[in-house]
């Protein structure tokens, strides 16, 4: 399964006077044009910053420094043919995950640009948004995707970072693993719909998205799919690193508690004051 062909680099064939080969590129940029509407494209920043307290610290601290090539990545991510994105059908959106995750792998074993995987993984951040998102298979006038992707940028500077936990087993198994992954957390997802819609409803409908407020059951589902999103990248990308070559070291973990990242996120460094634990809801 091939993820979309370059037909021109022009875009993102340079940065900061920078040229770069196609490599890593050919799978971001698209063969035809199409718009992934169902999460607003600030959340591919915004996941890749929440997990960079859960990434293994070497590669947290290169998605910082190309920061740009990341965003850049991303937004060719959100131009791939809907199919890419929607849960069903070929390639589906666990089929392009799990293509991206083994071809950002063999680029770092080949020893291509640190920006041009960076990129890739920019991409691979965008389809980890698109597996949390609860609108994922509504169509372009849906009222309450359109209303839930407006609230979710509002709601995210205080939803507090939490990380859900090191999948150790997948990220040292085969990609095989990476998509049982992406198919159990598409299902979570799957549910998460119909609260956001009857929250709106609640409140008179999808217009009255602005009312919503931090008790609100739709930004409980917005820090789940945030938290979440971030999750399944640190632990995505940790596969790509581990089977890249990189080292992975463990994270601390305790029995029916989640990690909690205090203040900016940032690169993970051993010790850390800036990690706690917090009793997970069943």
């Amino acid at each position: 399964m091939a993820l979309p062909q370059a037909q021109s680099l022009a875009p993102l064939a340079k940065w900061h006077g920078a040229p770069y080969t196609p490599r890593v590129f050919a799978v971001l940029v698209p063969a035809v044009a199409a718009v992934c509407f169902a999460h607003p494209a600030a959340l591919d920043r915004e996941v890749g910053r929440r997990a960079l307290p859960w990434l293994p610290p070497d590669l947290a601290r290169q998605i910082t420094r190309y920061e740009p090539e990341f965003a850049a990545g991303a937004a060719a991510a959100a131009r791939w043919p809907r199919s890419y994105h929607l849960p069903a059908g070929q390639p589906g959106l666990e089929g392009a995950i799990r293509t991206q995750c083994e071809r950002l792998a063999a680029a770092l074993r080949s020893q291509a640009p640190f920006a041009e995987v960076v990129a890739g993984l920019g991409a691979l951040a965008h389809l980890a948004g698109d597996l949390e998102t609860p609108f994922l298979a509504a169509h372009a006038d849906d009222a309450y995707a359109r209303s839930f992707a407006s609230y979710l940028p509002t709601a995210s500077p205080r939803i507090p970072l939490v990380f859900y936990g090191q999948q150790r087993a997948v990220i040292a198994g085969p990609a095989a693993g990476v998509g049982a992954l992406v198919a159990a957390r598409r299902r979570d997802a799957d549910a998460l719909a119909g609260i956001v819609r009857d929250d709106l409803d609640r409140l008179g409908g999808p217009g009255a998205w602005a009312c919503l407020d931090d008790r609100s059951s739709s930004f409980g589902t917005a820090s789940l799919v945030l938290n979440h999103a971030a999750s399944d990248f640190a632990n995505l990308a940790s596969w790509v690193w581990f089977h890249g070559g990189g080292l992975v070291p463990d994270l601390p973990s305790q029995q029916g508690m989640i990690l909690v990242w205090k203040g900016e996120p940032q690169p993970r460094e051993a010790p850390s004051p800036r990690l706690g634990f917090r009793q997970a809801r069943p």
